[in-house]
């Protein structure tokens, strides 16, 4: 969970907006996120393909909270 530079405001997981298993590129629209009138769509940090979403709508966030697993295709995982 990247800092959006939210102050103390609880950050909410929204819905996924990649499902699990599909290939994504570096940038794509992967998680929506919520905090009080915001809402934010969190980009994938690498390309690859999303092998496991680590929070469920609802949860509530921390920074630096694993979100999902991207496992790239020379292995790595991010």
């Amino acid at each position: 969970m990247p800092d959006l530079d939210l102050g103390d405001q609880p950050i909410t997981a929204g819905c996924w907006l990649t499902p699990l298993g599909r290939e994504v590129i570096r940038g794509d629209r992967v998680l929506e996120v919520m905090a009080a009138a915001v809402t934010v769509d969190l980009p994938s940090p690498a390309s690859g393909r999303l092998v496991e979403q680590c929070v469920l709508e609802g949860d509530l966030l921390q920074i630096d909270q694993l979100l999902a697993v991207i496992e790239s295709a020379e292995g790595d995982e991010y």
